[in-house]
């Protein structure tokens, strides 16, 4: 039997695609996992179950994303270790394994406990409700020690090509965060945006991760 014809639907993608579809699918696993640990939260917190068939729809539909994505995620890093890999490649992946392992972990637990006392469910996970002292100084501790873990950690396994593409990146996120707040700030004197909220400032945040992941796989990929 041909195994390669047989070892399924993953190895008729190039890596670029493999990659990709391996950051999407962990997108989709957290945003899973955080509404599935925010119902959870809010069922003890009120010590009820919802009424509503709606909430139990969604809470399956978080459950089976959960499992779709955990599928997807298996089968990709199986059709990597089919490869014949090299000693970097098999360290390459194993440090991403690590570092979505621990992004997850870290994730679900803000997402747990991270709640403001209103009880406001998986919809107050950004909220600026205060929280418990000891919830904010452990959420604090982990944040610091894993950011700085994964951060050293991917530094000494890259190569310099994918370094000088994520300077890069992080470079022209710089530039646009350089930028966004400015007009920001211009736009709303003006009345023509709403004034900076809490909410508003994490989207551009999160727009600059945007622009530096984009340029790390555009110098990487190309």
């Amino acid at each position: 039997m041909d195994v390669q014809a047989n070892s399924g639907w993953t190895d008729r993608l190039g890596t670029t695609a493999r990659v990709t579809l391996i950051v999407v699918a962990s997108i989709l696993g957290v945003f899973a996992i955080g509404m599935i640990a925010g119902f959870s939260h809010s069922v003890i917190e009120h010590g009820h179950l919802p009424t509503k068939p709606l909430a139990y729809a969604a809470f399956a539909a978080m459950v089976g994303l959960l499992a779709f994505t955990g599928w997807v995620l298996a089968t990709l890093f199986a059709s990597f270790r089919r490869q014949k890999m090299s000693g970097f490649d098999r360290r390459y992946w194993k440090m991403w394994a690590v570092i979505v392992g621990l992004s997850v972990a870290l994730g679900t637990g803000l997402a747990a406990f991270g709640q403001g006392e209103a009880g406001g469910g998986v919809t107050d996970f950004l909220s600026t409700d205060p929280i418990a002292p000891m919830t904010a100084i452990v959420g604090s501790i982990a944040m610091i020690v894993v950011l700085g873990f994964t951060v050293v950690y991917y530094h000494r396994t890259v190569d310099d090509h994918e370094e000088r593409a994520y300077l890069w990146g992080s470079t022209l996120a710089y530039y646009f965060l350089m930028l966004a707040f400015p007009l920001q700030w211009l736009l709303a004197r003006g009345g023509l945006v709403p004034t900076l909220t809490f909410g508003s400032a994490l989207l551009i945040i999160l727009s600059s991760c945007v622009v530096q992941a984009l340029v790390w796989a555009l110098f990487k990929f190309r």
